[in-house]
């Protein structure tokens, strides 16, 4: 059951750790000090629901839908082309300090960001769903509550470390020229992001 359980957590945190746009998104609302655990804990939430999906089926889902994950790789391209322009076109006016932003950045907006950040990121489900839930149907059906349990863990810590660290490393990161430096590569990574979701769906 232990090693059920670590290796949950190492295969999750494998999965998680490279830079992405919910990543991004996360780091970025701890710099700015924006709901950052609230974000955190929304991300991890979405995550658990995600793996428990996965072990127990959910894979199965995308074999017999294929399209669900073309549409949501779409779905998901648009809103980062839509964000990273925000992002760019802030860099560019300058708007990029906290202070400027403040309207900007209301909890219910922030909270829809993150959503969609989480449920148009085809990477999430690939990661939790099909990568997951295909290692865990060659677990036995008793190890599977702890292999959830360690993928879980590597979730929150992940996540929860990475708003704490953007918070952290406001002081100096909340800056308006940082904060420009920080939109400007947000946006062009998300554009980046896009294209090779694209890429995904039509080649």
């Amino acid at each position: 059951m232990i090693a059920s359980y670590f290796t949950g957590l190492s295969l999750m945190a494998t999965l998680i750790m490279p830079i992405g746009m919910q990543n991004a998104f996360v780091l970025n609302q701890g710099i700015r000090r924006r709901h950052h655990l609230l974000v955190a804990g929304l991300c991890s939430i979405a995550d658990v629901f995600f793996m428990c999906l996965g072990v127990w089926g959910g894979a199965q889902l995308f074999s017999a839908y294929p399209w669900l994950l073309y549409s949501i790789s779409i779905l998901g391209a648009g809103f980062m082309m839509m964000y990273g322009f925000q992002c760019l076109q802030r860099a560019w006016k300058g708007e990029s300090s906290l202070e400027q932003g403040e309207a900007k950045h209301e909890l219910k907006a922030i909270v829809l960001a993150c959503c969609a950040f989480t449920f148009l990121n085809p990477h999430v489900y690939i990661d939790t769903i099909v990568i997951l839930g295909g290692f865990a149907a060659n677990i036995s059906v008793e190890e599977r509550p702890m292999f959830v349990a360690g993928g879980v863990s590597a979730s929150f810590l992940w996540f929860f470390g990475l708003a704490l660290l953007g918070a952290k490393l406001a002081p100096w990161l909340a800056k308006p020229r940082a904060q420009q430096i920080i939109d400007s590569l947000i946006g062009l990574m998300m554009f980046g992001l896009a294209i090779y979701l694209l890429k995904f769906v039509f080649t």
